[in-house]
């Protein structure tokens, strides 16, 4: 899922003796005016690719476009970790690009640029969410402590974190470590409570990487399945360790009032949708989500205006590290598209059905354990698997259980780095905290992969 921004420098040279070779930072302008242009640019990509998918497809290319170009603004302020991991995957993608143009397949230029616009665009639309719906407490009011704090902050770090992300896990952290650290029970509580939202929610990145490659995914088959298993992993997490925790081992006094404007939000969207199901779900939340804040914070006056500007000058351009990652899988999934055109129709399987869905999905989060992010194994597999024309419901039901469980398990995630740097948890740790609930929620994922095949009729 998310990444954490550490503004760290990219420096292309060591020394610059007489401004002979000049510093990345020396090429762009400066700080303050090279963010805001940033933030802006992610702007006009929600903006196009919400144009894109109502009437003027031929926007998609420009969207993808201006995505590339606020990332190059934001360069400076990439980890290094990220430059290498995106530049890597734009390497590979741009060999396969060279080897499939090298035996006469065309470039693909549009999806090189542009496969993971949506993704972009729905990170940008949701982010909008944190300025109204973050989950409020009482200053005054003591943590609930015992299994049953421990079940409810379950439940509401789920419900919050399926509408605004990773910042739910930093504000009910935040407040846990206060009073107890973040010992083993927490730390499960909240990566196993955040990352099964994947499994079902249309405002998580998951669902828009999965759409990306399976846009005639039906929302309905998704739900139908991916609550059931988000309950069992809420169920199973606090059988085998809530209901054991220490009488006085705090939890968060939600309160779940703050869910009534993203829960209007989610009913709109998904109404919408079924009035105009040519629209994507991913489309209507780009749109909807801004307006949403919009229509809330103007009233407030000059606050209000001050927190929306706040959001497009400070708050996106720390997108910096999610926004080169999805841009550099979906040249990924371009390079591989071209590079497996000129193998005369080789594929992984004969056949895209349960088993076929069960295997990739191990592969997943074997693939996650070793560190491999879940949207690069999306854009891999989006990309293998197109051949076979598989049910777009089935493989999206596929990559959201496997980013959903690849999070955990992986010790380089974006919500295991989060971990390590804010509550000094070990990213090794964690993956083996988790381990054992990868394993069991594996089985369960196999069981609603079978019954969703059935259901389709595969």
């Amino acid at each position: 899922m998310n990444q954490l921004s550490y503004n760290v420098g990219l420096r292309l040279s060591p020394v610059n003796h007489a401004g002979i070779i000049p510093r990345m930072s020396e090429l762009l302008p400066s700080q303050p005016l090279r963010r805001r242009a940033a933030g802006w640019l992610l702007v006009v990509t929600a903006v196009l690719v919400v144009l894109a998918a109502l009437q003027a497809p031929a926007l998609r290319p420009v969207a993808g476009a201006a995505a590339w170009a606020a990332c190059v603004l934001l360069l400076p302020d990439l980890a290094r970790r990220s430059l290498w991991q995106a530049g890597g995957l734009i390497l590979a993608g741009a060999l396969g690009l060279a080897w499939g143009a090298t035996r006469g397949v065309s470039v693909d230029w549009e999806r090189a640029v542009a496969a993971n616009s949506g993704l972009i665009a729905l990170l940008i639309g949701v982010s909008f969410l944190q300025l109204v719906a973050l989950p409020r407490q009482s200053a005054d009011r003591p943590p609930p402590r015992g299994p049953v704090a421990f079940r409810n902050t379950q439940i509401g770090t789920h419900l919050f974190g399926a509408v605004i992300n990773l910042s739910t896990v930093f504000i009910v952290g935040d407040r846990l470590a206060r009073h107890a650290g973040m010992p083993r029970e927490l730390t499960v509580l909240l990566t196993r409570s955040f990352s099964a939202a994947a499994f079902w929610s249309p405002f998580f990145a998951a669902m828009a990487a999965a759409l990306a490659f399976a846009p005639d995914a039906r929302p309905v088959h998704l739900l139908a399945t991916g609550l059931p298993l988000a309950g069992a992993a809420l169920l199973g997490t606090y059988w085998t360790v809530g209901r054991h925790v220490d009488s006085r081992l705090p939890g968060y006094p939600v309160r779940y009032d703050s869910l009534v404007l993203p829960g209007a939000l989610a009913a709109t969207v998904l109404g919408l949708h079924f009035v105009y199901p040519e629209v994507s779900v991913i489309a209507l939340i780009t749109l909807l989500a801004p307006l949403l804040a919009i229509l809330v914070l103007i009233p407030q006056g000059r606050s209000g205006r001050r927190a929306l500007r706040q959001q497009v000058n400070e708050n996106l351009p720390r997108m910096g590290n999610e926004l080169a990652l999805f841009l550099g899988a979906g040249v990924l999934a371009a390079g591989l598209a071209s590079a497996l055109a000129t193998t005369q129709g080789w594929v992984p399987f004969d056949t895209f059905g349960a088993v076929q869905a069960w295997m990739t999905l191990v592969l997943m989060i074997s693939l996650a354990a070793v560190g491999v992010h879940p949207v690069i194994s999306v854009a891999t597999f989006g990309a293998l698997l197109e051949p076979l024309d598989p049910h777009h419901s089935l493989l999206a039901a596929t990559f959201l259980y496997g980013w959903g469980l690849g999070v955990c398990v992986s010790p380089l995630s974006g919500l295991t780095l989060a971990f390590q740097g804010r509550y000094g948890v070990d990213g090794l740790v964690i993956a083996r905290w988790n381990l054992g609930y990868t394993l069991w929620m594996l089985a369960l994922c196999g069981i609603a992969l079978t019954a969703l095949a059935g259901w389709l009729g595969i």
